[in-house]
């Protein structure tokens, strides 16, 4: 289980110095793996505990495990290049389909994600009162409005796009930041 995974592999760290290989095994289904593993392979990484790991999910697509190992190096900031995706939850002042939008720009950048040439972090808010503010650290990314989002870079408002126009904006911003 997660909590003997964590507490067997502290004690491995602390009593010598080889290699040291996490997984959880047995993890369990995509979901309930994708967070066990999240978890306890994410706590050690934090600790600076771990050289290799495996994620083990009972999945169809053997990818999933390559796809879950991935992020948890991106969200720990431990791959080398990486395109983070930040969202927020929707409210009632959202006005377009952020769900939609967050879930599309991820699927779209997902080729490019393999083989990004450095780090991007592209926010997709969903209103225009918080989103700006809640994505400053953002390279670039779009705060909703009524059928509409304000496109920003690095917190500054660059232009307004109607909704239709969210992901081929974003996708090009994307492209062209990684050329240069």
């Amino acid at each position: 289980n997660v909590s003997d995974m964590i507490a067997t592999n502290r004690l491995l760290a602390a009593a010598c110095d080889y290699p040291i290989h996490l997984g959880v095994t047995e993890a369990g289904t995509f979901h309930a793996g994708l967070v066990k593993s999240s978890i306890g392979i994410g706590s050690l990484l934090a600790d600076g505990i771990g050289d290799t790991l495996r994620v083990s999910l009972t999945t169809r697509d053997l990818t999933d495990e390559v796809n879950t190992a991935r992020r948890i190096l991106d969200a720990l900031h431990l791959s080398k290049h990486s395109i983070e995706i930040v969202s927020c939850p929707t409210c009632g002042r959202c006005a377009i389909d952020l769900v939609g939008v967050a879930q599309k720009l991820e699927e779209e950048i997902s080729a490019l994600h393999s083989h990004p040439k450095k780090n991007l972090k592209i926010a997709v808010m969903g209103c225009i009162v918080n989103g700006p503010g809640e994505a400053r650290e953002a390279d670039f990314g779009i705060a909703g409005g009524k059928g509409e989002a304000i496109f920003f870079r690095r917190g500054d408002i660059v232009s307004k796009i109607p909704e239709n126009q969210i992901i081929p904006v974003l996708l090009e911003e994307i492209r062209r930041t990684m050329e240069n």
